[in-house]
């Protein structure tokens, strides 16, 4: 039988703190399809979602196994970064984690295979089945190794930014057939790589040591903090143009609160950089609020759209 502790260690493994914003996404794509094509199908959702929770799992999974050097050497991890900590505490097995991921690809196959078919076969949805597999292997995974190439941060927001809405439109759909998906999508990726970007600071000595080329070790601490706050002012600007100009019913007012918050958090980013320490946390759940606004307000002007 396996122990109480096991299975704590388990699910710190997996991480689930970073599932909640890709399902709230997901729901706002399945939302979407619903508004605009009347139609909502409960088993593709939950098939779909189950896709997309594993992706995500196995993404944690291989970055655990593939960043262990990193995160032995990380004399600063956070909530956010320097990975669970159980495999550097020795709590579970390298083993046991390459087990896991060969069990847990495996379930995404099968999976997949039921999404096919009851999704008659959609050409979209076989496509974004193999995307979503790559993106989220190859994140750390050998040989593309994207977060070692100063490519991580832009996969992380580009699955939680445009992958999981669209998979959550076309899932129901079995086509994408709509350019207000790439719309609502665009500050959901800025805020997103505004935010992935600036938890890099952290891991700056440790990914040095490993050669690992994080945006923040290439850019640096000033270069990221700046990248980071360019990112919010374009969320901004853009949730600007938004509210006014899209027809997505009564209250798509709200995007402004976006453009209000993005301006706050950019005066924030920017007075960071005059300083010699900062606490990356904070920083990292500020932005995180910048998500959550970008993924909320058009979820809310969705569910009263008429």
């Amino acid at each position: 039988m396996i122990s109480k502790d096991k299975i704590i260690s388990w699910l710190k493994l997996m991480r689930l703190e970073f599932y909640s914003m890709p399902l709230v996404v997901y729901v706002l794509g399945a939302l979407i399809s619903y508004r605009l094509n009347n139609l909502f199908f409960i088993k593709n959702f939950f098939i779909g979602y189950s896709i997309i929770f594993l992706i995500e799992l196995i993404t944690v999974l291989t970055n655990e196994y593939y960043d262990y050097n990193a995160d032995k050497l990380n004399p600063r991890p956070t909530r956010f970064t320097g990975g669970s900590r159980v495999l550097v505490q020795k709590k579970i097995s390298l083993r046991a984690v390459k087990y896991s991921i060969i069990f847990v690809f495996f379930i995404i196959v099968l999976t997949g295979v039921c999404l096919l078919k009851v999704t008659s076969f959609s050409i979209a949805v076989l496509f974004l089945l193999v995307l979503g597999i790559i993106l989220g292997i190859s994140y750390t995974t050998p040989p593309l190794k994207l977060s070692y190439r100063g490519l991580g941060e832009i996969d992380v927001a580009f699955i939680h930014g445009f992958y999981v809405i669209i998979c959550g439109y076309v899932f129901q759909s079995k086509i994408l057939d709509t350019s207000i998906i790439f719309i609502v999508a665009i500050p959901i990726f800025f805020s997103s790589l505004a935010g992935v970007s600036l938890a890099g600071i952290s891991d700056i000595d440790s990914d040095r040591l490993v050669s690992k080329k994080s945006l923040a070790l290439i850019l640096g601490r000033r270069g990221i903090l700046i990248f980071s706050g360019f990112f919010t002012i374009v969320t901004g600007i853009i949730s600007t143009y938004l509210w006014p100009s899209l027809i997505f019913g009564t209250y798509s007012y709200i995007y402004f609160l976006i453009t209000l918050y993005s301006i706050i958090l950019v005066f924030i980013i920017f007075r960071a950089i005059q300083k010699s320490d900062i606490m990356i946390e904070k920083f990292i759940l500020r932005a995180m609020f910048l998500i959550a606004l970008s993924t909320f307000v058009p979820l809310i002007i969705f569910i009263f759209y008429n």
